[in-house]
Formats: C-alpha cells, structure tokens, sequence
C-alpha cells in the first residue's frame, strides 16, 4: 500500500517536460517518477494517430516495393535477368525485414 507522499520541486519546463513524457509512456506523471525513480523498466512509446498513418503508409509503400524486387528476383532465377539474382534475392530480403520491423512496431 502506497501511503507516503514524497515531494520535489521542478521548473514549469521541467513538469511540461515530464508530463509529455508520462503521456507518451501511457503513465500518470507519479508512476512515470515512481518508475524511474526505482529502475523499472518504462513502457515503449505510444504514437499517436498521425505517426499510425505515416507508419500504414511505409508498410504499404514497402510492400509495394517487395512487389517490383519479388519479379525481378523471379526473373532473374528463371535466367532472364542475367548476373543480378544474389543483390536482388538480397534486397528483396532486407525489404521484408524491414516489413517485418513496421508491422511490429505499428502493432
């Protein structure tokens, strides 16, 4: 049971700063102190509606892209696409990746 109060002094930019951070954490400004006071580990960032979008965007935009490598790769396994087919499977590769990174972000 939390019975104690313990108070500190900061400026107005320092509690505006706070408040934002404890905000974007998802936390009441007192478990964002508490928190860092004893080294819990804070949750991730929260982002808010506009970078959701931007993020949708991307992942949409990559998976268009993935589109375009995965042809060329097609092609150039096929034999069509001569002296490519390793840059390309690895791209292709480093593209899903990235996929992969956004979606676990965004989620």
């Amino acid at each position: 049971m939390r019975n104690r109060i313990v108070r500190i002094r900061v400026s107005d930019a320092e509690l505006a700063a706070l408040k934002s951070l404890a905000a974007a954490r998802g936390l009441s400004l007192s478990d964002l102190l508490r928190r860092a006071a004893v080294g819990i580990r804070m949750p991730v960032r929260r982002f808010d509606q506009a970078d959701a979008v931007v993020l949708v965007r991307t992942l949409g935009e990559l998976g268009r892209i993935g589109g375009n490598l995965n042809q060329l790769v097609r092609r150039a396994n096929a034999g069509k696409l001569a002296g490519h087919d390793a840059d390309l499977a690895a791209t292709l590769a480093g593209i899903d990746a990235v996929r992969t990174r956004v979606r676990e972000i965004v989620a």
